[in-house]
């Protein structure tokens, strides 16, 4: 399996289903878009991103499965953020500035990847310059939201991210935005989609948080820190 497909449903596959998901997570992709110039969305949602500092939320992932999952995503640009599965997946996903470290705490095994390898470079690098790089291929809005989807030129990073932002006012600042969630196309077609609940900007989280070594994965830190 792929970083991609790991990183966004490893841990569905030992969780238990989520009676009735919020609606929020299904309403991601919607039809009758009206497309924009994609120079247009990279520049507004570039402008967003830059405003980042930190970010909390509760999410709702659906699978390539249509397999669904919850639980609390920190972000702290650049570079950091920190999937928290609900219970009783074993799972989380710790980013730490340089790679991502996926760790399965019931089988007590701990995997790296870059972050650049994967479609959450456009979401947590230092520099996003979306608008002079090409990456942003596609753009549309509906229903009050703006979607804007990226993919390497290089190829480096496998697949197609597609941020979705609360975007009810396009001719005022990006700061009137606010991130809906991402959906997530891998190498081999299958979507992931992720809808956040709930949002926190610009909040204190511990940097300890995106911290994930080999004893922590044996010692169960997870639930030690604060879930």
């Amino acid at each position: 399996m792929d970083i991609i497909a790991r990183l966004f449903s490893a841990a569905l596959t030992v969780s238990a289903s989520v009676e009735n998901p919020a609606p929020a997570a299904a309403a991601l992709i919607e039809t009758e878009f009206a497309q924009i110039s994609p120079e247009t969305a990279a520049r507004r949602a570039e402008a967003w991103l830059i405003s980042l500092d930190t970010l909390r939320a509760r999410f709702v992932q659906i699978a390539p499965d249509n397999v669904p999952s919850t639980g609390i995503v920190e972000i702290d640009r650049p570079g950091r953020a920190r999937f928290d599965y609900d219970d009783p997946s074993p799972v989380l996903v710790v980013a730490d500035g340089a790679t991502i470290a996926i760790a399965d705490f019931a089988l007590e095994t701990l995997d790296r990847t870059p972050i650049g390898a994967t479609p959450l470079r456009f979401l947590l690098g230092r520099n996003p310059d979306l608008a002079g790089s090409g990456v942003v291929v596609h753009a549309d809005r509906h229903d009050g939201r703006l979607h804007v989807t990226m993919e390497d030129p290089g190829g480096e990073a496998e697949g197609q991210l597609t941020l979705v932002f609360d975007d009810p006012q396009p001719d005022a600042g990006a700061e009137t935005m606010m991130l809906a969630g991402w959906y997530v196309t891998d190498a081999l077609g299958g979507l992931t989609e992720v809808s956040l609940l709930d949002v926190e900007t610009g909040i204190r989280i511990n940097p300890r948080r995106f911290i994930l070594d080999e004893e922590d994965i044996t010692r169960d830190t997870r639930r030690r820190r604060g879930r």
